[in-house]
């Protein structure tokens, strides 16, 4: 069967992409359908190797040498005690399984040294670890199911959406109209998933608890007005949730920025968080042509022009004020923003420079605030 099956399955491979092996487990497959699907698209056997929840798993059962998946299985057995554990020789090709910040397992390609297996094994991973948890919730509690949701929609446009309203509603709610993202700080607000009734919230181990709440939540929820409880906007269709998840992150690391001043501007944040999240090198743009180069000449000379850029800003302009802020000479502020106009070709004493850097720094803040966001992933 082994040859003649692993040829078949490498000319039958699937061209839709790994994310189809995700979707397949938040719809319900088991490990070896994860196995399966793997080994069909990449033309070679696949194991999955979860030591506490069962024996190793492997398609097709009988491709795979007796020492191939011994190593597997040893290997995954190191990575419970010793997550920075090194692969063995055996394995050329192989992924660890995370849950959260946990590695629970691995998923490895058996065969094929040369085998080239992209992202299919991490998708393959990512979807053995949603299979853990959604296929027998009695071996897991709530909390850590909403977590692995929540988790991978983050990460991930949702493939198939009604396999991502069943399993929402597998899990207490109801998102079949839209629903709104939040994200709020683990620390303060430990127990909020346990008084919003009705949302899908859970914390994430990262100093943060993210959620999803149907449209009528936020407004019936006694929900904390602490600036470090960030919502999205609503949205109306589902499968713009994971937009929703992502902005309200994105907003979150953004209420920690105590340069962004987001309560006064946040109609103007919320707008460039959405050219983020639908155009991102339109924002890189606005981004490089205006205070990317300030950026640079700080970081080269050792100066604050930035920041006093930022302070001028923040107190409309007035060179006076900005000078008392900073404890500096109201000249040595006028010398700086001098150099501002210089390097970035842009006034700030005119309306549209000043106008044009003030996105620029927006644009800056959001950035900052996307690479924090996906610094909190497992792995990062």
């Amino acid at each position: 069967m082994t040859d003649g099956y692993l040829r078949g399955a490498a000319a039958a491979a699937p061209r839709t992409g790994p994310l189809k092996i995700v979707t397949a487990a938040v719809a319900g497959d088991d490990l070896q359908s994860v196995a399966r699907s793997a080994a069909d698209a990449l033309g070679c056997s696949v194991a999955i190797c979860l030591p506490r929840l069962g024996p190793i798993v492997a398609w097709p059962p009988d491709a795979a040498l007796p020492s191939a998946l011994a190593a597997a299985r040893e290997y995954a057995g190191a990575l419970l005690e010793d997550a920075g554990a090194p692969a063995p020789s055996e394995l050329p090709n192989v992924v660890p399984v995370q849950i959260g910040s946990e590695v629970v397992g691995v998923v490895a390609a058996l065969t094929g040294d040369s085998l080239e297996p992209g992202s299919w094994l991490d998708a393959a991973a990512a979807a053995a670890a949603v299979t853990a948890l959604m296929r027998d919730s009695a071996g897991f509690d709530a909390g850590r199911a909403k977590r692995a949701f929540l988790q991978m929609l983050e990460l991930h446009a949702p493939g198939n959406v009604d396999s991502l309203l069943a399993n929402a509603r597998r899990l207490g709610c109801d998102l079949s109209t839209g629903g709104v993202g939040m994200c709020a700080a683990s620390a303060e607000h430990a127990g909020l998933a346990e008084t919003v009734i009705g949302g899908l919230i859970a914390d994430m181990g990262d100093g943060r608890i993210l959620g999803l709440l149907p449209h009528d939540r936020p407004r019936q929820a006694s929900l904390p007005t602490d600036p470090l409880v960030a919502l999205s906007a609503p949205r109306n269709e589902p499968a713009a949730l994971h937009e929703a998840l992502r902005e309200s992150a994105v907003l979150f690391e953004l209420a920690g920025d105590p340069h962004a001043h987001l309560t006064t501007h946040e109609d103007t944040y919320r707008l460039l968080v959405g050219v983020l999240l639908n155009n991102p090198m339109e924002l890189d743009r606005l981004h490089d042509s205006t205070v990317a180069a300030i950026e640079r000449y700080d970081r080269a000379h050792d100066t604050e022009l930035l920041g006093t850029l930022e302070a001028f800003l923040a107190h409309h302009g007035s060179t006076t004020e900005t000078a008392e802020a900073m404890s500096l000479h109201r000249h040595t502020v006028g010398y700086r923003l001098a150099r501002v106009q210089e390097v970035s070709g842009l006034s700030p004493y005119e309306s549209e420079g000043r106008e044009r850097l003030s996105l620029g720094l927006k644009a800056h803040h959001i950035l900052q605030a996307e690479q924090q966001r996906q610094a909190r992933r497992p792995g990062a």
